[in-house]
């Protein structure tokens, strides 16, 4: 009988260092918190974001010998200081931190510049590694998208420029839509080239995607394919398309934040064909989720010990 290989994502929001004495012990709980949930999930294989000194990262699994975590593999930081990280259990085949200084996105027509130049980086590098399971190598992709807040214009000097009109305002959300869809398409770019490498590759793409499943950015993710089986044209007959592994999950429980409270979904596992195929059990753990309130892009978030995401863990056989 093959063994399962379960596979975890959780943005465990902002594990930073104290900024002064007083956030001392909240730090050191929100380390144990992050424990408590890893604990609970008890995967194979856990993406995370949010993720701040790779040190916290370690203390977190010193709390958790049981679960025989290797060394993490911890990604290139934003400019607040968080980034994604991978922990695995099982043997790592290889690992990259994949990285871009700009940004492409899609022109009308061949020999058309860039449309946004070099203006939009990856701010966050993604992890990408192959892990041996019970079935054989799967490739994860561990990312974490721009967040929704709007993205200022800024002046020749690059100061931010105050919008004084929903125009204005609209064009900063906008802005903000753009830049996740440049990241879908670099991340949908990376998972076709793994395809392409090896048409049987099975691969997972897991994080904070700031996104609903039925967005824009995530259906550029998952990538527009054949849908079923039409004869023996092998494994790669979707045209490569990756599949939602949380979508049987009941719909009262398939909710990974809670903001102002409205419950929704922007915390993904998705999975080439051959992979969502073996897909056994899916399940976030939002029983304790709060509502952390909207976020102020004028006011610094005070640290919390707790997350406002749900991991999702999603089991294999």
């Amino acid at each position: 009988m093959t063994m399962p290989f379960t596979l975890a994502t959780f943005n465990v929001k902002n594990l930073l260092e104290p900024a002064g004495e007083s956030d001392r012990a909240l730090v050191s709980r929100k380390v144990d918190g992050i424990a408590e949930t890893l604990r609970d999930c008890d995967a194979d294989v856990v993406g995370l974001q949010e993720v701040g000194p790779p040190e916290l990262l370690r203390a977190v699994l010193d709390r958790l010998p049981a679960l025989g975590y290797r060394e993490p593999i911890v990604g290139t930081p934003d400019a607040r200081g968080i980034r994604c990280a991978l922990v695995s259990r099982l043997p790592v085949l290889e690992a990259t931190i994949e990285t871009a200084a700009a940004l492409s996105f899609p022109v009308f027509r061949v020999g058309d510049p860039e449309p946004f130049g070099a203006r939009i980086p990856l701010r966050r590098g993604l992890v990408r590694a192959r892990i041996e399971s019970a079935f054989g190598p799967v490739q994860i992709l561990v990312i974490h998208f721009k967040s929704p807040l709007p993205v200022s214009l800024r002046d020749a000097a690059g100061a931010a420029v105050e919008p004084a009109t929903a125009h204005a305002r609209a064009e900063g959300v906008l802005r903000s839509l753009v830049w996740r869809a440049a990241e879908a398409l670099h991340v949908r770019k990376l998972v076709d080239g793994a395809l392409t490498a090896d048409p049987r590759a099975r691969v997972a793409v897991v994080g904070d995607f700031n996104d609903g499943p039925d967005s824009p950015v995530v259906r550029v993710l998952r990538g527009e394919g054949e849908r079923g089986e039409r004869g023996e044209r092998g494994e790669r007959e979707d045209g490569g398309q990756l599949f939602d592994c949380a979508s049987e999950i009941a719909s009262a429980a398939r909710f990974s934040v809670l903001h102002q409270g409205a419950p929704s979904r922007i915390d993904h596992v998705l999975a080439t064909r051959n992979l969502h195929a073996r897909v056994a059990r899916a399940r976030f753990l939002n029983a304790a989720l709060r509502d952390h309130g909207a976020l102020d892009p004028d006011r610094e978030e005070a640290p919390t010990p707790d997350s406002d995401h749900a991991a999702l863990v999603v089991r294999f056989e």
